[in-house]
């Protein structure tokens, strides 16, 4: 039978007429549940199950159509022998009987696969679509006009408009405006007009959030508060401090305003990294975010974090991380003054006052409270990367507690980071590094870095490192393949200082001639050239007391005041058997005393008693220079030639562990 006369046959027989009962029928029933399920406290599914079980029973009713409408006795053909025996019995079905069949079956097919759709999407994905649900849209209300005076009516709706532009201009979030509300609260009925906006965003929109406010006169200025809630209103987020301006410039109010907003909507989800209470102004964030991509170490740097604070003068962090910037140059005296500027007003967020503290605690040398302060910062966000490597250093270098490394290491997952372009990265890596070989772990040191130097031979924060791993290893021929080709790409400043590091390292395992052939090529190097301090010292490290003693005397003729070389001038005064020059020297040395100088003249005067073996006096200076904050680094202290004799005393080990 084909399709049109078996279509022309069910409407002969009334089959539609029968069909759209149920589908008629279906509607209404689907409406007034849609209308009833929520006073009636149904769950909000209740009309998708409604709507499968609908589904599912439509194939059922059109069986019942044709067994109670269609059906007629069945017809029999039957077969009999030429005894007149009853051989076969077969019901003889019509064309229309078996189209009719033959549509119900796909009919059920189809309905099978809408209710799998439905389930799936409805069921299947509860967890995304829930969250979908509560980030989706933010409903924003016009702000109310307190002034009594209708002429600012207008504001309320250029506060709202200005709003929604910088939400929507920065891609933050759907927007149902007032406008939108009014629409709907013109055709929907509610008990109460002044709460109508409210009801219409709750019920029909459903916003994860709901910006409001209003806006006075006190004293002759426009005075603006705002408040961000939830999509119920019975949470309070954030209520923003007043702002004002003249009443005859209200745009400087819902600027300012809107910075505010969008600068808690782009913090919100950083709530455990947030150093405020109240919201920066979104611009000054913007400065800030940038700052944060550059290399901390840049002018560029310093100037976005100027620019964050310009643009918002009660924005925290970037006033922190100016001082944490003049602490890493060097200039402790501006970083300290910064410091004491930011402690005058933060006496109340515990955060901010434990940050102040960590930086009080480096500035005056006292590392095992700073370690405290920082600790404390850390635990909150152990995977923030500038966090994360913060920690590292300070554990190490501050502290002296290698062992912890590796735990505070592995809170972040390096796998698939660019590393290249991540300044806190290599920070990591390369505390990790030196940890390791505090730990005597040289083969682990090798095969974390020599990777990185297959897609990146010239990432010089790593070359020291690695070169230590090498020759600690007793790795010669590594050592020198490497300096080789460091020769070739490096330039000579880049490659002198690896040169010296590497005799260090030596004479660190007694092996003084594989030392001096390093510290020979740099004399090579320079010879026929300037005085300078690599020079100076590789003369020195060779034993060349008497060069040395020259090239010191060269050096401090341009720089009077400097620790270092005026330490090692004495030295080699000493070695030189000049014994009043060098304690002429050394009453120099104590007169270069000063503020932030973290126990370096001590360290300097207990390298000096170490060289001329009065032991005792050298173990004072370096008790007292860790106890004013000298850093344990890869150069000093145990990694310091002129301590080579002491560091299997029972002194030296308590210095080392100092601050635990």
């Amino acid at each position: 039978m084909k399709l049109n006369s078996f279509l022309k046959a069910c409407h002969e027989k009334g089959v539609f007429g029968k069909l759209s009962i149920y589908i008629v029928a279906t509607w209404v029933l689907l409406q007034v549940m849609s209308v009833t399920a929520e006073p009636l406290g149904l769950p909000k599914k209740s009309v998708t199950y409604l709507i499968i079980i609908l589904l599912m029973g439509f194939p059922f009713y059109i069986f019942l159509v044709w067994k109670y409408y269609l059906a007629k006795p069945e017809q029999k053909l039957k077969e009999f022998d030429e005894a007149g025996n009853l051989v076969k019995e077969k019901i003889l079905k019509s064309p229309f009987h078996k189209m009719y069949f033959t549509m119900l079956t796909v009919v059920s097919l189809v309905i099978v696969v809408l209710v799998l759709l439905i389930v799936e999407n409805n069921f299947g994905k509860r967890i995304e679509m829930k969250k979908l649900e509560a980030n989706d849209k933010i409903g924003i209300l016009k702000f109310g006009n307190n002034t009594g005076d209708k002429k600012y009516d207008i504001v309320g709706k250029m506060a709202a408009d200005w709003i929604i532009h910088g939400i929507t201009e920065n891609n933050m979030a759907q927007v149902v405006s007032p406008e939108i509300v009014n629409d709907y609260s013109t055709i929907i009925k509610t008990s109460s007009t002044t709460d109508k906006g409210e009801n219409v965003l709750e019920t029909y929109f459903k916003p994860s959030k709901i910006i409001s406010g209003n806006y006075y006169l006190a004293d002759n200025r426009l005075i603006f508060q705002c408040t961000i809630t939830d999509g119920e209103l019975d949470k309070t987020f954030v209520s923003l401090k007043p702002v004002e301006c003249d009443p005859n410039n209200p745009l400087g109010c819902i600027e300012l305003i809107k910075q505010r907003i969008l600068g808690y909507l782009i913090t919100e989800d950083k709530q455990e990294l947030n150093l405020q209470e109240s919201p920066p102004i979104y611009e000054a964030y913007q400065y800030l975010l940038n700052a944060k991509e550059l290399n901390s170490n840049t002018q560029a740097y310093i100037d976005l974090l100027n620019r964050a604070i310009e643009k918002d003068s009660t924005f925290f962090e970037p006033k922190v991380l100016r001082v944490a910037y003049y602490y890493n140059q060097g200039d402790f005296q501006k970083s300290d003054s910064l410091r004491l500027a930011i402690e005058s007003y933060a006496k109340t967020n515990k955060r901010q006052v434990n940050l102040l503290s960590m930086y009080e605690d480096l500035i005056k040398g006292n590392n095992k409270q700073a370690y405290y302060h920082l600790k404390k910062e850390y635990e909150l966000a152990p995977f923030d990367m500038q966090s994360n490597a913060s920690m590292m250093v300070v554990t190490l270098q501050y502290v002296y507690k290698p062992e912890d490394i590796d735990k505070i290491y592995n809170e972040v997952s390096m796998t698939g980071i660019d590393i290249e372009n991540c300044n806190a990265c290599k920070n990591r890596i390369y505390v990790k590094a030196l940890a390791d070989i505090e730990l005597k772990k040289y083969t682990e040191v090798v095969a974390l870095l020599e990777p990185l130097f297959q897609v990146n031979n010239n990432i010089s924060l790593f070359k020291r490192p690695l070169l230590s791993a090498y020759v600690r290893l007793g790795n010669d021929t590594a050592v020198n393949e490497f300096l080789s080709k460091e020769e070739l790409i490096a330039s000579q400043s880049d490659w002198i200082h690896l040169l010296l590091h590497v005799g260090n390292e030596y004479v660190l395992k007694n092996e003084k001639e594989k030392a001096n052939t390093f510290f020979d090529k740099i004399i090579l190097a320079y010879k026929g050239k300037e005085i300078n301090a690599q020079l100076a010292k590789a003369l020195y490290y060779r034993g060349n007391f008497a060069a040395s003693e020259k090239a010191f005397v060269e050096l401090l003729k341009d720089n009077h005041k400097n620790i270092e070389n005026t330490a090692l001038l004495a030295i080699s005064y000493q070695k030189n058997n000049k014994q009043r020059e060098s304690l002429m020297m050394i009453e120099k040395l104590n007169q270069l005393r000063g503020k932030y100088q973290f126990g370096e003249v001590d360290y300097q005067l207990a390298r000096y008693y170490a060289a001329v073996d009065e032991n005792q006096k050298a173990f004072q200076h370096l008790l007292k220079s860790i106890a004013d904050g000298q850093n344990y680094t890869s150069a000093t202290f145990q990694n310091d030639p002129h301590f080579n004799h002491l560091k299997d005393e029972k002194e030296f080990s308590e210095i080392m562990n100092f601050w635990h």
